[in-house]
């Protein structure tokens, strides 16, 4: 069986946390969903972005690219 995996980062600021997740799962019809999330604790479900890949490994390429982006991000996740 492949195994998806879930990222979440949070930033604790003056005005509560700040969270962003990613989320790579295989669906019931057994294609690739990639799920992104965001916002702030404590208020309506942000924005999600989701993208069907066409396999797990374009899935895990999209992460790593995620991954990059955070690590450049003005903010530190």
């Amino acid at each position: 069986m492949n195994q998806g995996i879930r990222l979440r980062w949070e930033k604790h600021t003056a005005r509560g946390v700040r969270y962003y997740e990613v989320d790579l799962r295989q669906d019931l019809w057994g294609g690739w969903l990639l799920t992104q999330t965001w916002g702030r604790q404590g208020t309506r479900l942000g924005p999600v972005r989701s993208v069907s890949c066409n396999s797990r490994v374009e899935g895990l390429a999209r992460v790593a690219t995620l991954l990059k982006r955070r690590q450049h991000h003005t903010m530190s996740w």
